[in-house]
């Protein structure tokens, strides 16, 4: 008997958009998709007082606000809490436990920067992340109302120079939610 081992770590995103809902299924049975409530995330370090940490391990934000995009929780705060993106995991730990998750990197789509029409510069205030199996998560400076956007600006940052899989832009809105 043969058996087939199947590995999630590295499938390139024309392979990925080929695959059909079953194909999405399996990857996410296989573990290669994301996780919502108790699951233990893996460990990240950051400095205490720090917002922004960024180690041979990842990046670590403190202070940034879970937006839903989904009935009920369309364009509400979902609460706060720290995003980790390491080499393999993006892992959310809100302020509510039963919010946290974790994305595998392999599975992560696009990335958008949601930003607001201004005269002269658009300023980005949300980033937004979509996965293969269409979960959609998003992503504010807790000071995002008075333009602050400095952490959604260093994670999209990162996110770029060590994913290239990804997909990324930025989209001009007249307003942000």
């Amino acid at each position: 008997m043969t058996r087939k081992f199947f590995s999630c770590r590295s499938i390139h995103s024309s392979a990925l958009a080929a695959l059909s809902i079953v194909s999405m299924i399996a990857l996410v049975a296989a573990g290669c998709g994301s996780t919502r409530g108790n699951a233990k995330p893996a460990s990240a370090t950051t400095s205490v007082g720090s917002t922004i940490n960024e180690t041979a391990q990842g990046l670590t934000v403190d202070s940034l606000v879970e937006y839903g995009y989904s009935f009920p929780h369309r364009y509400n705060s979902q609460g706060s809490g720290q995003l980790a993106v390491g080499a393999r995991n993006i892992v959310w730990r809100s302020e509510n436990r039963k919010r946290d998750f974790s994305i595998q990197a392999d599975v992560l789509k696009t990335a958008t920067l949601r930003c607001a029409t201004r005269p002269g510069q658009n300023v980005c205030l949300e980033l937004r992340l979509e996965t293969v199996t269409g979960l959609d998560y998003a992503f504010r400076d807790t000071n995002w109302a008075a333009g602050h956007n400095e952490k959604i600006t260093e994670v999209y940052n990162y996110l770029r120079s060590n994913f290239p899989q990804v997909t990324f832009s930025e989209k001009a809105v007249s307003e942000i939610d």
